[in-house]
């Protein structure tokens, strides 16, 4: 016989039934804080009209778009190869809302708080923590200019991984418009700051040496170099504030205030576990950026688990100019850290096993199964086909190979002589086997 391969195409992933559920349980949690905060879910579809997921300043992830070929008569008159496709998978799930936002704002509240949990699809090297198809949690508020949104999205990011038990978290945060004068401060030609800010995104992987390296080679000279590698390097180590800097570049109040606003969060005693260090070196890849912007990370963990930030000029694209702002929590992030951690489901149900020796049984399988839900259990109707004996050997063997157990479980045998109760595990209750209907 022919070995076929059924492994999962690269980057994609195939998810057993206790990794569902110990995901199912994480965003739970998540989602209920942020409706607890007064977010509102929405959904938007996988697939966008590739026009709009191009050249909306999503900056390299604009290069990893799965593009969805043109279908029918359409595929009959192509007259180059970028006319081969006209949708594609979305990358993130902020430009749908853009899009989702200019076609349902009248409907919505003047001051729109999103919620969107959901698969996106980037073409780009698998590794770990990181997937071709991989799922995000989105919290945004839209319609809001005040730095109180970016207060509200990271003390409610915050509230939600703490609840996941994640601790030693570091909110590192910048802003777009101190990088806007610092380059030019540094030296750096005003027509090279968007290529040098790629660079310079590219700190953390090829270090100081590299980026000084590549800045050269864009054409910022050697001093100017020097003056923005060592400035950011200086201020990235430090705790405080550098505000003799803000005044040497003339950093406009209202600039200053809103990074202000981001450091009070780490002296107000709620989030106590967590560092807030401002950090030039954030730079996020989004051209979509105008503000504030931040990342959130596991300091034993080695990359961010989370980040965000304002987009203000995003809707005008969609014809429906607003300020917005927004946070995402990575959560494939998230749930390869908690399983590192060996985190558990919480609430674990019992579970009731109901064995039908025939058809005919399965009216009181059911009765069964309806008071053992009654009870807080799980319950499942199942088939006789394999012997009691093997059948009970293996769920016993399953239940002590578990990492999280139930409380208990049992198997009820359903026959014509009598019902019987097995257990399988756990501290087993009473549990009523007498048939009423």
């Amino acid at each position: 016989m022919v070995k076929v391969d059924t492994s999962p195409a690269r980057g994609m992933r195939d998810l057993l039934p206790s990794e569902v559920e110990s995901r199912s349980k994480i965003a739970e949690v998540i989602l209920r804080t942020y409706r607890e905060h007064g977010f509102n879910q929405i959904e938007t579809p996988a697939v966008e009209n590739l026009e709009r997921l191009i050249g909306s300043g999503g900056g390299d992830n604009e290069k990893l778009v799965f593009k969805i070929l043109k279908r029918g008569e359409k595929l009959n008159d192509l007259s180059d190869e970028a006319s081969l496709a006209d949708l594609g998978l979305r990358f993130d799930l902020t430009v749908p809302l853009a899009r989702y936002y200019a076609q349902n704002f009248s409907k919505l509240p003047s001051v729109f708080r999103s919620i969107q949990i959901g698969p996106v699809w980037r073409a780009e090297r698998p590794q770990k923590g990181r997937f071709r198809q991989f799922v995000q949690c989105d919290i945004d508020i839209i319609a809001e200019p005040n730095v109180t949104a970016e207060l509200e999205l990271i003390s409610t990011s915050l509230i939600a991984t703490s609840r996941l038990g994640i601790n030693d978290l570091t909110l590192r945060y910048n802003h777009r418009k101190f990088l806007d004068q610092l380059l030019p401060w540094s030296g750096v030609a005003q027509g090279l700051i968007g290529a040098a800010l790629i660079i310079l995104d590219k700190l953390d992987k090829i270090g100081a040496d590299g980026v000084s390296r590549e800045l050269i080679e864009l054409g910022v000279d050697e001093a100017a170099t020097s003056k923005l590698v060592s400035t950011l390097l200086e201020i990235s180590t430090s705790d405080a504030l550098p505000h003799g800097l803000f005044e040497e570049m003339n950093l406009s109040e209202a600039v200053q205030s809103e990074i202000s606003a981001i450091a009070s969060l780490g002296h107000n005693g709620r989030f106590g576990d967590v560092r807030f260090l401002f950090d030039p070196t954030v730079i996020r890849g989004m051209g979509y950026y105008t503000g504030a912007i931040f990342e959130l990370g596991v300091s034993e963990f080695g990359f961010s688990i989370g980040g965000g930030g304002r987009y203000d000029n995003m809707l005008e694209r969609f014809g429906r100019p607003a300020p917005a702002c927004g946070f995402s929590l990575g959560f494939e992030r998230i749930a390869l850290y908690l399983s590192e951690q060996k985190f558990e489901i919480p609430d674990v149900k019992p579970l009731v096993r109901v064995r039908c020796e025939n058809w005919a049984s399965y009216g009181p399988a059911s009765e069964f199964v309806d008071r053992a839900i009654g009870m807080g259990a799980t319950a499942q109707i199942e088939g006789s086909s394999r012997k009691l004996e093997s059948a009970l050997r293996s769920y016993r063997s399953d239940y002590d190979a578990r990492d999280t157990k139930p409380p208990w479980e049992i198997l009820i045998e359903v026959a014509q002589d009598a019902n019987r109760v097995h257990r399988i595990g756990g501290e087993v209750p009473e549990f009523d086997i007498s048939f009423r209907s």
